[in-house]
C-alpha cells in the first residue's frame, strides 16, 4: 500500500467507506426512481431491492478491503464474509429480476441452491471466526431476534384488532433483513469492528 495512504487515520477510512456506501445508495435510488423501477414497486419489493443493493455494496466494499490488505496481514474470514454478503444480495434480487427465460420452478430451484451454498459459507465463517467475530455474530442474532419479536408481536396485535393490514411473507423477510443489518451495525460498533 502507498505510504501516503497509510498515514490516513482509520476513522477517516471508515467515514470515507460510509460516504461511499451512502453515495452508492443515493445513485442507485436516483437511478431506480428515474427509470421507474422503484416508483411502481410495492413497498415490500422496494425494500427487498434496497436490501439487495445494500448487501451487494457491503460485499463489494468488503472485497476492496480484503484486496487492499498488505500481503503480511492474513485474509482471515474476509473472503467468506464477502461471499455471504454477495449471495444474500443475490437472493433478494433473484425473485425480483430473475431471467425471464427460466420458469418460476427453475428459478426457485436456483434460489434453493444459492441458499444452500450461502448456508455452507455461513457455517465455514462461524467455524473460522475468532472469538470477537463470533461474539458480534451472536449479539447481532440476539438483538435482531428480540427487536423482531417485539415488532412482530406489536404488529400482530394491531392486525388482530383491525388497526393495520396484513404483510406478505416477502415483506416480512425484507423487514427482517433490515433489522438484522441494523443489529449487525450496532453489534459491530460496540466491539469496534467497523
Amino acid at each position: 500500500m502507498n505510504a501516503a495512504l497509510r498515514t490516513i487515520p482509520p476513522l477517516a477510512w471508515k467515514l470515507a467507506g460510509f460516504a461511499l456506501l451512502g453515495g452508492l445508495g443515493a445513485v442507485v435510488g436516483y437511478a431506480a426512481a428515474s427509470v421507474g423501477i422503484a416508483g411502481d414497486m410495492p413497498w415490500d419489493d422496494a425494500l427487498a431491492l434496497l436490501m439487495a443493493v445494500t448487501l451487494i455494496a457491503m460485499g463489494l466494499l468488503g472485497a476492496v478491503n480484503v484486496a487492499m490488505r498488505p500481503a503480511s496481514v492474513p485474509k482471515g474470514c474476509g473472503v467468506l464474509q464477502v461471499t455471504v454478503f454477495l449471495m444474500a444480495g443475490g437472493l433478494f434480487l433473484l425473485p425480483l429480476y430473475g431471467p425471464a427465460w427460466i420458469s418460476s420452478e427453475g428459478l426457485f430451484a436456483g434460489i434453493v441452491a444459492v441458499l444452500a451454498l450461502q448456508t455452507v459459507a455461513n457455517v465455514l465463517l462461524w467455524r473460522r471466526a475468532d472469538e470477537m467475530l463470533r461474539r458480534v455474530m451472536l449479539e447481532t442474532s440476539a438483538l435482531a431476534f428480540w427487536v423482531g419479536q417485539l415488532a412482530l408481536f406489536l404488529y400482530a396485535a394491531a392486525e388482530r384488532l383491525g388497526l393495520v393490514g396484513g404483510v406478505t411473507a416477502w415483506g416480512m423477510m425484507a423487514i427482517l433483513m433490515a433489522v438484522y443489518l441494523l443489529a449487525s451495525v450496532v453489534a459491530a460498533l460496540r466491539r469496534g469492528l467497523t
